[in-house]
């Protein structure tokens, strides 16, 4: 008879430091000075973490807009806005970017670099937790939600954000294989195991959902892309 699996959060069989960086800079080029600058400002100059998504995840949430089309997206972490940019870049002409930061400090800086990268006007910033705004918003009215904001809160995220997309809505969430080092996210420090397991529980429940499907997508961090039907 099989010995029994012990229970456990699994990890996918990579580190992520096998994601080739440096083969899609080659074929991409390098970052654009805007962004270049933007990075360095934020992080080195303002003392910002540099938790924000990497070049590659930028230009596939940059392509599921462009792909989708959403009259409105929102964005549940903001951070300095570096993920902001590249969503906002993707809208359709009739569209809106909503973006959710519970810290003054770091939405400011935001503002100043979605300004800077000329796509200010075409985002709202909402300083705040981000379930009472999400509460307010009318059920199957977004087009896209990406989720990169705390780890713990994923499955709450979850919950409050399926009813508010509408049919052949995208949620996306950030960080999804889930192999990281989290202790930068963390508050209680450490590696981050609790973030882990949110993650892997996310995961799960968008996996199996009857509603969604579901693929990852390859980054440093890796994309989890759900479609509702």
């Amino acid at each position: 008879m099989a010995e029994p699996k012990a229970a456990h959060t699994p990890r996918p069989p990579f580190p992520a430091a096998s994601f080739p960086t440096d083969y899609v800079r080659a074929v991409f080029g390098n970052r654009e000075p805007v962004l270049e600058e933007i990075l360095r400002d934020s992080v080195l100059e303002r003392g910002l973490p540099a938790i924000q998504v990497d070049d590659n995840a930028g230009r596939i949430l940059q392509l599921l807009v462009m792909l989708r089309r959403p009259r409105h997206v929102i964005e549940i972490g903001t951070l300095f806005g570096y993920s902001t940019i590249h969503l906002a870049r993707g809208l359709p002409e009739d569209g809106r970017l909503t973006t959710l930061e519970i810290d003054p400090a770091a939405a400011g800086a935001a503002r100043r670099n979605l300004d800077r990268a000329g796509v200010g006007e075409r985002v709202e910033i909402v300083v705040g937790d981000a379930s009472g705004y999400l509460a307010t918003v009318p059920p199957e009215s977004v087009g896209m939600i990406f989720i990169d904001a705390d780890k713990k809160s994923y499955a709450r995220y979850l919950a409050a954000c399926f009813p508010l997309l509408e049919p052949g809505g995208l949620l996306v969430a950030d960080d999804a294989f889930a192999q990281g080092d989290f202790s930068g996210e963390s508050a209680e420090g450490g590696e981050g195991e609790r973030e882990r397991k949110a993650i892997h529980a996310y995961n799960r429940a968008v996996g199996r959902s009857p509603r969604l499907f579901s693929a990852f997508l390859g980054t440093r961090n890796g994309l989890l892309v759900s479609y509702k039907g």
